[in-house]
């Protein structure tokens, strides 16, 4: 099968194997006149090759089409719903007017065009054909004008809607709609995002564009644009790339482009790769076979969720291979991941051919010798909100993988057990500079930035290099100035039903109409003022766990998590763990302020329990293969962890070990107290091996035996010079681990 990358660059190629023939489609005419010669010249060099073996030379005026494959009508139900003619849906063959008979003459013209036996019958054929085809698809495309306007998009005329290039499958292919339609399609969409990005406008005007430095494309843009005629062009460009967009938001023909994830439907980006995979599956019938070209966000990103669904409970996935790109593309990042994937759309998947490559494609060749067997089991568990695919390095991952999933997701409520729920900024280091002061002596209560924690660490005695804190805030006595009033005022408006008293109440309590105004008679009706901020508890009031936002799954540790001293705020760059879940009831609702309401979600043997298990190399290890460079609040909430409670075998070893590695210091003499006078540990080379058997335990706590713990130890990303993660404590880790096989969590 010809591919042409220059020619076919932003549909596919399609495939009927009862014709033998290729079909193609591509927004720009150049490269439809491109494709069709490199398929000439491929025909001819058959026939120098084996002139014998040749068949007749097929006619591709009506093969390689050009128009924009994302705007007009894919198939008959589209065509009789919009003509109000539920007839169409009989292609032909049956009672009615069926779609066939109404563009018999289409289909008509272009057999005739080629079973031509002369260039005089095959251009008024040609000429015929166009004629009825255009005909048609000025009728249709009234209809694609109507769906502009009625999603609110009048500005689009019919001189717009031309220039926009609609593309009718059902005129521009009849014949391949009465035959049963594409065997096979082969796709290499774009990767671009749909904005008015200056990239894709400029390079018309200067060619060095995309590869000058931000600061010269700065300066190329204000030369450019100082010229009237490319300043109107520009502004004409930005506001139909927003039009498409619009309408492809709007549209109804795109059902997979807007996942929910966490409960909240993802921001679109109008991703082109996205649409056109999903334009594909609408063109395939049941038997077609798929396979595209994807950049990596279609099996990375939230907003490929529904498509990454579709793949798995709607077709027959086969193949599904990852490249890292390592110079595979040129001018592309090495480190850009991409994918190929092949399906068959119809039926389900219940194990997933895939595999992993980085700057090397002979996987293509010899796929059936190294691909490995994914269970879609394990894809719809691994990453249950989101449904992200993991990379399939090795089986030896997926098979670890099976055991991270038999656990529930760290933000799943399971009965009355702790769960995770995180607050991802209290404060903006940008937006809430007016309440930061960097002046010791000028604040009441520090002010946590990412850099001021590790693991198990909050302040820079401890044996990392952490840097010491330099923002503080002022108590609330003084509101204008206080983050504490800040981050109280943030809650007391909030919609999060885990942190907001008002929704809360609203929920518990049958709520009807507003909120504010149900809660407040309620609580007249218990002898009690209107709701305020001082019902609110602020979490700051308990010890809790931090988070840093900002990492990447190649630094030494991706989760890094600490307990952070009580009366503390903390920035943008850590989410926090809420240690309150809002319950109120009805003895609550007299109380002022309603501070009663907020039950605690851990017990303190919980607390560092789950501080152990989110600082332990398993959950690192999962999470690096989930995420890129920050911690995103559905992946970290969707990831496995062992629901450790007081009664299991492993809590007391992981909880004690890391109240041990995080109670240091005057702040945590109170929890020393309250967990029965622990010994902190401080000195370097003690904290080493409980770090090392709190590591060793979690392996347990997942249920991984001896060769999955030894797999993900040798697999764990190394870095260089690290502080802690080196071969003798991945050795010690092991030892340990051993030692637990053996024993068991002896105190």
């Amino acid at each position: 099968m010809l591919w042409s990358k220059s020619a076919l660059s932003v549909v596919s190629l399609y495939f009927c194997e009862g014709s033998h023939d290729y079909w193609g489609v591509d927004i720009d005419q150049g490269a439809v006149e491109i494709c069709k010669l490199r398929l000439w010249l491929s025909m001819v060099a058959d026939i120098e090759d084996e002139p014998n073996e040749v068949e007749p030379l097929p006619n591709i005026d009506f093969n390689i089409r050009q128009g924009n494959t994302l705007i007009g009508f894919t198939d008959v139900e589209e065509v009789a719903t919009e003509s109000g003619d539920a007839s169409l849906s009989n292609y032909g063959g049956g009672t009615g007017t069926g779609i066939k008979e109404m563009y018999e003459g289409v289909i008509e013209a272009i057999e005739r065009h080629q079973d031509a036996t002369s260039s005089k019958v095959a251009t008024n054929a040609r000429k015929l054909a166009e004629s009825r085809i255009d005909s048609h698809s000025e009728k249709l495309n009234e209809k694609i004008l109507k769906q502009f306007h009625d999603a609110g998009i009048e500005k689009v005329d019919e001189k717009t809607l031309e220039e926009y290039h609609p593309f009718h499958w059902v005129i521009e292919f009849p014949t391949i709609y009465r035959d049963g339609g594409f065997d096979i399609i082969i796709g290499n969409p774009p990767w671009d995002v749909l904005t008015p990005d200056r990239s894709h406008f400029f390079p018309k005007y200067d060619e060095r564009f995309r590869t000058r430095p931000p600061s010269e494309k700065d300066r190329k843009e204000e030369e450019l644009l100082s010229n009237p005629d490319i300043a109107a062009e520009y502004e004409e460009f930005k506001k139909n790339m927003q039009i498409r967009s619009d309408y492809y938001n709007s549209s109804d023909q795109y059902e997979l482009q807007k996942p929910t994830v966490g409960g909240q439907t993802v921001a679109t980006e109008t991703d082109l790769s996205l649409l056109f995979f999903e334009r594909v599956t609408q063109l395939a019938g049941d038997q077609s076979y798929v396979t595209q070209i994807m950049p990596g966000n279609f099996f990375l990103g939230a907003t490929a969720k529904d498509l990454r669904e579709y793949i798995i409970n709607k077709t027959e996935l086969e193949h599904f291979v990852q490249f890292e790109n390592k110079d595979l593309f040129n001018n592309v990042d090495d480190r850009y991941h991409f994918a190929i994937c092949t399906f068959r759309n119809s039926g389900s998947t219940e194990v997933v051919n895939g595999g992993f490559a980085s700057g090397d494609a002979s996987i293509l060749i010899n796929f059936d010798r190294d691909s490995i067997d994914i269970p879609s089991e394990v894809l719809a568990e691994y990453s249950p909100e989101s449904r992200i695919f993991p990379f399939f390095r090795s089986q030896e991952l997926i098979d670890s993988l099976s055991k991270f999933v038999d656990h529930p997701p760290i933000g799943e409520k399971v009965g009355d057990d702790w769960f995770v729920s995180l607050y991802m900024k209290e404060l903006d280091r940008a937006n809430d500079s007016d309440l930061l002061i960097e002046q010791q002596e000028d604040g009441d209560y520090p002010i946590y930035e990412g850099k001021n924690m590790h693991q198990f660490a909050y302040d820079d005695t401890s044996v990392f290099d952490i840097n010491p804190i330099s923002l503080w805030g002022v108590d609330e006595d003084d509101p204008g100035r206080s983050a504490k009033h800040r981050v109280r005022m943030k809650n007391f408006r909030s919609r999060d039903p885990d942190a907001s008293l008002k929704k809360a109440i609203y929920n518990k309590f049958g709520g009807s109409g507003s909120q504010k105004s149900f809660v407040n008679d309620l609580l007249e009706q218990h002898s009690r003022p209107e709701l305020s901020k001082e019902d609110v508890l602020l979490d700051c009031t308990k010890y809790r766990i931090a988070i840093r936002k900002i990492t990447n799954s190649t630094n030494e540790r991706t989760l890094i998590a600490g307990v952070i001293p009580k009366d503390t705020v903390t920035v943008h760059s850590i989410a926090t763990v809420r240690p309150h879940v809002v319950e109120p009831t009805e003895d609550d609702l007299g109380n002022y302020p309603m501070h009663s309401a907020y039950e605690e979600v851990f017990t303190d043997e919980e607390l560092f329990v789950v501080l152990g298990l989110l600082n332990s190399i398993p959950i690192d290890y999962l999470m690096r293969t989930k995420i890129d460079t920050n911690i995103v609040q559905y992946k970290l909430n969707e990831t496995q962890l062992p629901r450790l409670t007081a009664s299991d075998n492993w809590f007391n070893w992981i909880s004690q070990r890391a109240a041990r590695l995080n109670c240091y210091g005057d702040e945590f003499s109170e929890m020393r107290d309250r967990l029965g006078g622990i010994d902190p540990a401080t000195d370097a080379q003690k904290r080493r091996e409980l770090q090392a058997e709190i590591d060793a335990a979690a392996f347990h706590a997942y249920g991984m035996n001896e060769e999955e713990t030894k797999f993900i130890l040798s697999d764990f990303y190394q870095v260089d010079n690290p502080k802690l993660m080196d071969d003798p404590y991945f050795d010690l880790v092991f030892e340990k681990y051993s030692d637990l096989d053996e024993e068991g969590p002896y105190p």
